[in-house]
């Protein structure tokens, strides 16, 4: 039991090691190759299982079944399986069968985008400038259906492609020996170029403002030109009560003598 779950287990590894990866354009043509070591009597090609490709020689002629009837075509000499217009939703493992023998190679179609035109775009614009010591640049693209992509930069003037990956630090030394910068999105159908980000369009850093402070009387106190106010306001509050007591003072003591002469008089 155990001899036949080991054997089980290594055929089902060597089938899946087996299995080729195969990209195809979405709207694309798709084409699988089993390489035959032998001329060609009988062919069967399966997708997901179901036939969509039968011949036998001089017993069933070709004929094309299933959802990809007539965008189907093999080559009886090859074995080639060629599909027009596929779509995502045919994503999925290909098998075939030459001379009445699965051969050991399928293959896994997936469906992929072209990939878009990509930009050079500083991944912190706020705190890159020319005259710092380095800067993040990233590729920018949105490769969500391109499938597996690669990230390459080039300075123009050398036209040398390097240092693969989406985001790239772009140091002072470079900044100063080259004017433009490009890069590049490549997946297993296409690759597009970048503009070029012009180094020096790039901004000087800005000069920091020494702005004035104000120095305070006392630690916790405002600071000195509000100490200032309030002891102006304060003095200012004081005067007025003095006044106003002197005003109340006054009248108080002339209606006092008023009253004083108004009674000699009645005495007299």
């Amino acid at each position: 039991m155990e001899v036949r779950s080991a054997a089980v287990l290594l055929l089902m590894a060597l089938q899946a090691a087996a299995q080729e990866l195969q990209y195809f354009e979405i709207g694309g043509t798709l084409k699988l190759n089993p390489n035959p070591s032998e001329a060609i009597s009988s062919i069967t090609w399966k997708h997901k299982g179901n036939i969509v490709a039968e011949y036998i020689n001089d017993a069933v002629p070709m004929q094309y079944l299933g959802d990809l009837k007539g965008r189907a075509n093999v080559n009886l000499t090859t074995g080639v399986l060629t599909v027009s217009n596929m779509r995502k939703s045919e994503d999925g493992l290909f098998t075939v069968e030459i001379n009445n023998r699965v051969l050991p190679v399928s293959f896994n179609a997936v469906g992929i985008s072209r990939v878009p035109e990509p930009a050079v775009v500083l991944k912190n614009p706020t705190t890159c400038f020319k005259n710092l010591d380095s800067c993040n640049l990233t590729c920018n693209g949105d490769t969500r259906d391109s499938g597996p992509v690669q990230y390459f930069w080039k300075l123009v003037e050398d036209g040398a492609w390097k240092e693969p990956g989406q985001d790239w630090m772009f140091t002072k030394i470079q900044m100063s020996s080259v004017e433009k910068i490009i890069c590049k999105i490549q997946n297993r159908i296409s690759e597009r170029e970048s503009g070029p980000l012009h180094i020096l369009d790039l901004p000087e850093e800005p000069e920091k403002k020494n702005k004035p402070t104000r120095i305070p009387v006392f630690p916790g106190e405002p600071p000195r030109c509000s100490f200032i106010s309030e002891v102006l306001g304060v003095v200012m509050r004081s005067v007025a009560l003095l006044v106003l007591f002197s005003l109340v003072v006054w009248f108080f003591w002339q209606n006092r003598s008023t009253r004083c002469r108004t009674r000699e008089d009645n005495q007299a």
